[in-house]
């Protein structure tokens, strides 16, 4: 990475290589002089970048536990009037940065990105003899080397900033593959320098047969390999991905540290250090899975169009549905573990729909073993999300396999609502059959018949026209009492979610699992599927159509058509008292990600009531 060697006051070469014994006693003490003091400088700007990426962490934590403090004192009635200024400019504030931005989630991320990428120029230029190519390349790879501690802790599974920030890991994924690139395009910058300044002075040949040379052409060619995966084999092979990506990343981390093996130079230290991290979250979560693995075991129910159940017998500490978990099952795949989201606690529940690698090879063991059990462990549980219980209203989408996740956050609520904490739960759930919605029909018999039912609300939609319908009569009827309830609890909203998982999993279809006797209820994980895309597809005002059919699988009345998402978060907004706070969640194709992310924008006001938004969105 950062070299010991480049440019000299006169034009010579750094004492370390000892190449110039004829340029005499002068030149060498001058030369020594000017690369300590070039080494004092790294230093010094290498301390500002530490301290320019420790301002951005701070601006993030400050903001989240003022804002925390200030919201709950809010309606206080001593200190509310105090705090109120304060709430007020944030909403405005994050009604400008929740928005969506081209080349960003939202105009918050864009301007977080600036802010980073402006500390980079700002000291890879400044205090630099931009004229030397061996002096930018050695400022570049310093700049590179301070950004693979940022790339690495970003990458943490346990990071501290899920408690500090509320972001969990995979929320920071993308800022995670962002500093990766920068770090990548400084380090090429660094090598490309290096090599045009030494090439420049006949030395090629003697600079790189050195080891210490050689160790940092591997390690480029080591990110190299790190960066093609992330880019070019994520989305198609995860698994090998994956393997890659870890594979080229030790390389990467243990040729930079021979690189530049002087103690007296700092580098190593950095490296070891940032090793360290990242093996310390290797070991942490080995020893978790390790831990859950006594007595632990799961067992494995087939599932119509390549779907299975997994029903852990052990959770881990702290597993709520919503959260998502490691599985390793060592019978289908010996050395991988494979997220996924927890949408039941009682027991904990997955369910996982077949794609390619383990999903496959799982839903084929399910089926020729079908109610096997199998040794197995967890790590986990992971993910961030508001608590439900803080928020008068929670509005929830869903769109397919997105309803993993909101059927589990709405379960969480379920069991914590009483008399003395009533919250008023609003659902939609848009699948593109009929079939899909006996997935989940006990969660779905749970928000009838719960003794909390009258404060909550239910209304599904099937995107495809059904196989059977209600006579027009009994449709009406249903459709009419929906709207009355609707009206008697004051709210209509909607949020999609999606489940995390290396590969997109559609809905299932319950026929044959129902003639096999097992168990429903159940929706399969999924991070924005194709069938997703077609429950919840974007046009022009979400069309809607006006008919129901009165499902009696899942009791619940049913509505033909895509719903209008924009229309039905703003009724559930519109319709709270100011003094109240409303939770959007969502998650599922980008689409629709950036219809309630805009939507929901507009709805914070200063003078309106608190409006959160929570989008399940995932990075690999």
């Amino acid at each position: 990475m950062a070299g010991g060697t480049g440019s000299t006051p006169a034009g010579g070469v750094s004492s370390g290589h000892g190449n110039n014994a004829s340029s005499g006693g002068g030149t060498h003490t001058k030369n020594e002089a000017y690369f300590a003091a070039r080494q004092i400088a790294i230093e010094r700007h290498m301390r500002y970048f530490a301290a320019g990426m420790c301002g951005l962490l701070a601006v993030f934590v400050v903001y989240h536990w003022v804002r925390r403090l200030s919201v709950k004192l809010e309606r206080s009635k001593s200190l509310g009037a105090v705090t109120r200024p304060f709430v007020v400019s944030t909403r405005l504030a994050r009604n400008v940065l929740v928005r969506k931005v081209p080349g960003f989630k939202s105009a918050g991320h864009a301007l977080l990105v600036t802010a980073y990428v402006a500390i980079n120029l700002a000291l890879s230029f400044t205090d630099v003899d931009t004229t030397s190519m061996g002096s930018l390349g050695h400022r570049f790879g310093w700049i590179s080397l301070g950004n693979m501690v940022i790339v690495i802790f970003l990458a943490l599974k346990n990071t501290p900033l899920s408690f500090l920030t509320a972001h969990s890991y995979e929320q920071l994924n993308g800022l995670h593959q962002i500093a990766g690139c920068v770090m990548f395009i400084l380090m090429v910058l660094h090598a490309a320098l290096y090599t045009a300044y030494f090439n420049g002075q006949g030395r090629m040949e003697s600079i790189y047969a050195e080891p210490d040379r050689i160790a940092g052409i591997v390690s480029g060619f080591a990110f190299l390999g790190a960066v093609f995966s992330a880019i070019f084999l994520r989305s198609y092979w995860y698994e090998l991905f994956y393997v890659m990506h870890i594979l080229f990343w030790v390389l990467g981390i243990i040729t930079v540290g021979l690189h530049q093996p002087d103690f007296g130079h700092k580098i190593l230290i950095v490296t070891i250090l940032t090793g360290a991290l990242w093996a310390a979250d290797r070991l942490v979560r080995g020893a978790r899975v390790l831990l859950y693995s006594v007595n632990n075991e799961v067992t494995l129910h087939p599932l119509p169009d390549g779907g299975t159940k997994v029903v852990l017998k052990k959770a881990p500490a702290l597993t709520k549905p919503g959260k998502h978990c490691f599985i390793w099952i060592p019978a289908v795949r010996k050395f991988e573990t494979h997220p996924f989201t927890v949408h039941r606690s009682e027991p904990v529940e997955f369910t996982i729909k077949a794609r390619d690698g383990f999903t496959r090879d799982l839903h084929q063991y399910a089926l020729t073993h079908p109610g096997a059990t199998l040794k197995a462990s967890v790590d986990g549980p992971y993910g961030t999300f508001p608590d439900p219980m803080e928020f008068d209203k929670i509005v929830l989408l869903a769109g397919g396999g997105g309803a993993t996740f909101t059927f589990g956050l709405a379960m969480n609520v379920l069991e914590r609502m009483n008399d003395r904490a009533p919250k008023n739960l609003v659902f939609i759930w848009a699948v593109k059959k009929h079939e899909n919605l006996s997935w989940f029909r006990e969660q779905l018999d749970m928000l009838r018949t719960h003794p909390q039912s009258p404060n909550v609300n239910v209304t599904l939609y099937v995107t495809r026209a059904p196989t059977t319908s209600s006579p027009a009569g009994e449709s009406s009827s249903s459709s009419s009492s929906s709207n009355n309830n609707n009206n008697s609890s004051g709210s209509s909203s909607g949020s999609s979610t999606s489940s995390i998982n290396d590969v997109d999993s559609p809905p299932l279809s319950p026929t044959a699992d129902e003639k096999a006797g097992n168990p429903l209820g159940l929706q399969p994980t999924t991070s924005g599927g194709d069938i997703e895309k077609e429950a919840l597809e974007t046009h022009s005002g979400y069309e809607t159509s006006t008919s129901y059919h009165n499902h009696g699988e899942v009791g619940h009345p049913v509505r033909t058509g895509r719903p209008d998402v924009a229309a039905l978060i703003r009724d559930a907004v519109s319709s709270t008292p100011a003094t109240q706070r409303v939770l959007v969640a969502a998650c599922g194709p980008d689409p629709l990600m950036n219809l309630v992310r805009n939507t929901t924008a507009q709805l914070i006001s200063g003078d309106g009531p608190g409006v959160e938004l929570h989008l399940e969105q995932f990075g690999w």
